[in-house]
């Protein structure tokens, strides 16, 4: 009869780890591949065409023409410091009629049949960027569009509109963001869609290489951005924290995506919280899935 009580004792516990088991194995599900690969997709699509509005803020500020200092007819190269421009022609035409109290023409950076930058990003093509009105004035605007560009093999295309709503030059400008037809293609044919509504905020620093790109919600819409990932999921995104961008990061350490805020992604029925850290130059972000939370290392090639 004992024996038989301890048989009865031993099987009770052995059911009780099970179940405590089967309990921490359920808490797990929610966090799943899939999740990483989404995670990963949204940011590097997010990031390159961040890096290509970046791409065209300097082109328009390397040329006393968007300013209104400059009044000509005639189209000229610009030289632009920048690492990333190290093998790009840049050529700037002002628009017939410009005048310097209405600045307008066209920017073309072409990185022609393909070159590589200093820091090993691949980019051939061409960024087109129109401006309208005195840089960084409140009410001017530049529209960004690609004609057969491409950066580590990724095909960027559709449009930007980006209208400066700072209320004085003498603050940071500040951006109301729209892209349109957003769409990312891998070399293996897969494709994101992408449209975008948020705000921008230009951290201009002394040293330009020091300059941070903060974006916020915009209140006037219901998402940051919207769309299809490279595996056909519809997402949507909500910034909880506002997002940041650093020049630096991009150019010396090849990482384009955000390094510091919080956002949503909201695909496959479920809220996906992303911390994309404190600042530091890296490609890791922690994802929390109804309570759980791993970190995830984004690849450009996601």
């Amino acid at each position: 009869m004992k024996k038989g009580l301890e048989l009865k004792s031993l099987a009770s516990v052995v059911l009780g780890l099970f179940l405590a088991l089967a309990s921490c194995s359920d808490d797990k599900v929610d966090l799943t591949s899939n999740d990483s690969q989404n995670v990963e997709n949204e940011a590097t699509t997010d990031g390159y065409f961040e890096d290509s509005d970046d791409l065209s803020a300097v082109a328009v500020w390397s040329d006393d023409a968007t300013s209104g200092a400059r009044v000509s007819s005639e189209a000229r190269r610009v030289a632009i410091s920048d690492l990333r421009f190290s093998c790009a022609t840049v050529t700037i035409e002002p628009g017939t009629g410009s005048t310097s109290a209405n600045p307008t023409g066209n920017i073309t950076i072409d990185f022609g049949t393909g070159c590589t930058d200093a820091k090993g990003n691949t980019r051939k093509g061409k960024i087109l960027v129109a401006y309208n009105g005195r840089r960084y004035s409140p009410g001017a605007t530049r529209t960004v569009t690609f004609d057969a560009y491409f950066i580590n093999g990724v095909q960027i295309e559709g449009m930007r509109n980006v209208t400066n709503i700072a209320g004085s030059t003498d603050v940071n400008p500040i951006f109301k963001i729209e892209v349109v037809g957003g769409k990312a293609t891998w070399p293996d044919g897969t494709t994101a869609t992408r449209e975008v509504r948020r705000v921008r905020e230009w951290k201009r620093a002394s040293n330009p290489m020091e300059d941070q790109w903060v974006v916020s919600q915009d209140p006037d819409s219901e998402f940051a951005a919207s769309g299809t990932n490279r595996y056909g999921k519809s997402y949507q995104v909500n910034i909880t924290k506002p997002i940041v961008y650093k020049r630096e990061c991009a150019i010396t350490s090849r990482v384009f995506i955000a390094v510091e805020g919080t956002k949503e992604l909201i695909t496959e029925s479920k809220k996906i919280v992303i911390d994309y850290g404190s600042g530091d130059c890296d490609r890791k972000v922690t994802i929390t899935v109804n309570g759980t939370t791993t970190d995830v290392l984004v690849k450009g090639d996601i």
